[in-house]
């Protein structure tokens, strides 16, 4: 059954994020996104299916990032990103430390990987007991 509810969160997750990442390209004018297909010379479709990939592992990524601050024992609000020129930041939810995603290259950073939730301490503890 949990990992039904689990599925489920991840799907809805992953939603989100798609949407957020369709909301930037939304800002985008059609006449700019049809010159930069039409200056590349590239076939449409092929576009489609590359933007397809990107998304795919801009999923990916942000799985193992939520993953690895989950470990730490972070919380972060899933529904408050906040996307700022190509990045994603957020804050943990328990000792406000800072988190950033850039959807490009996938690359993370942030105070929160330097060190374990300091307002989760117990739950951490309790996880590394459970190993």
């Amino acid at each position: 059954m949990r990992n039904m509810a689990d599925k489920k969160n991840n799907e809805e997750r992953l939603e989100r994020l798609m949407n957020r990442l369709a909301e930037s390209v939304l800002e985008l004018s059609d006449e700019t996104v049809l010159a930069e297909v039409n200056e590349s010379g590239t076939d449409p479709a092929q576009e489609a299916e590359t933007t397809r990939l990107v998304l795919r592992q801009a999923s990916k990524n942000f799985d193992s990032l939520e993953k690895r601050l989950c470990n730490l024992g972070h919380a972060i609000d899933s529904n408050d990103w906040h996307y700022v020129d190509g990045t994603y930041d957020n804050y943990c939810l328990s000792c406000g430390a800072w988190v950033s995603f850039e959807t490009a290259t996938g690359e993370i950073q942030g105070e929160a990987f330097d060190r374990s939730c300091l307002g989760n301490a117990y739950l951490i503890k309790r996880q590394e007991a459970s190993r």
